[in-house]
């Protein structure tokens, strides 16, 4: 009998999912997909050519879009209690995947983690800056773009302000799948306190604490831009070469990557003055968001509560 998957990081993308994960796999009874995002649930049963640069790398060639193929990933997990993935895309395309979670496991638990969505937004576009693959070099201009690259069929990444609209996602999650399965915490907590929201997150899936140990949040994924030309050029050029690339992960663990990468990038911060415009875009999306999860909300989100924004 296949082993089967009782747990998904669904998303938002670039709100930590990434950094989640990787704490995670350090719990003794927890198994998480290689890769960590196989998309199996957003894009299961359909053609993957997703035409974006970069695209046919980084998504078409790894994503999972077959049942077998999918619940051949887990074969490695044996009797782990906890087996999961961490696909942003099971919470961006909820309608398609909130069924599908349900055939594949009908007691299946969804953490969500959720961010600012312009600081999420500014962050894919800076990611996908650093990484070469964007081309437009003001925020702004990129999400004017935004729809003809929809149209393009360029991959979910580049849904800057499609992918930081979270109301209508979680509302399907909540309503399919069950509310009591779903779970939500957000990127400001994970900064604050990676080690609680770790040990939260697995109470949730009914596990053990942590042994003891000092949990401290990883940089994975950073976005920002290089420190240097070279080193700009540098992550250019690898990410060109699939062969590179490839080698690289063969023989260069995860974390050292992750450590050289962030070492040479620095942070991009978003001025206020372009948050405080770009804001007012979400604000219908929050104020539903709001509604769903009138408990323990960040400041962002705490605004727009009793569906007004509250300064």
């Amino acid at each position: 009998m296949a082993v089967v998957p009782n747990f998904l990081v669904a998303g938002a993308a670039r709100a930590g999912t990434t950094a989640l994960i990787e704490g995670l796999r350090l719990h003794p009874d927890v198994f998480v997909t290689q890769p960590k995002e196989p998309h199996y649930f957003a894009y299961h049963g359909l053609p993957i050519e997703f035409k974006g640069p970069g695209d046919d790398q980084w998504v078409n060639k790894v994503v999972v879009n077959d049942l077998e193929k999918y619940l051949g990933l887990f074969g490695a997990a044996g009797d782990t209690p906890a087996r999961g993935d961490g696909s942003v895309t099971t919470l961006y395309f909820a309608d398609r995947a909130a069924g599908e979670i349900l055939r594949v496991n009908p007691e299946m638990r969804i953490i969500v983690l959720l961010r600012e969505p312009v600081a999420r937004a500014f962050s894919s576009f800076a990611y996908l800056r650093l990484r070469g693959a964007e081309t437009e070099t003001d925020f702004r201009r990129a999400l004017d773009v935004e729809a003809s690259r929809k149209a393009a069929g360029w991959h979910h990444m580049w849904h800057y302000d499609g992918m930081s609209r979270y109301a209508s996602d979680l509302r399907t999650l909540y309503d399919v799948v069950g509310r009591s399965q779903v779970r939500v915490w957000f990127y400001d907590d994970l900064q604050a306190n990676y080690e609680q929201v770790l040990n939260e997150v697995v109470a949730f899936l009914e596990l053990q604490p942590f042994p003891t140990r000092s949990l401290t949040m990883p940089r994975v994924n950073v976005s920002g831009a290089a420190r240097l030309v070279v080193a700009q050029r540098l992550i250019h050029w690898a990410t060109e070469h699939e062969s590179v690339r490839s080698a690289i992960k063969r023989v260069v663990p995860f974390e050292t990557r992750e450590r050289v990468r962030s070492s040479i990038v620095r942070r991009q911060d978003l001025s206020t003055a372009t948050l405080d415009d770009l804001a007012p875009r979400f604000a219908g999306d929050l104020t539903e968001l709001a509604a769903l999860l009138p408990e323990n909300q960040p400041h962002w989100l705490g605004r727009y509560a009793f569906g007004r924004r509250c300064e």
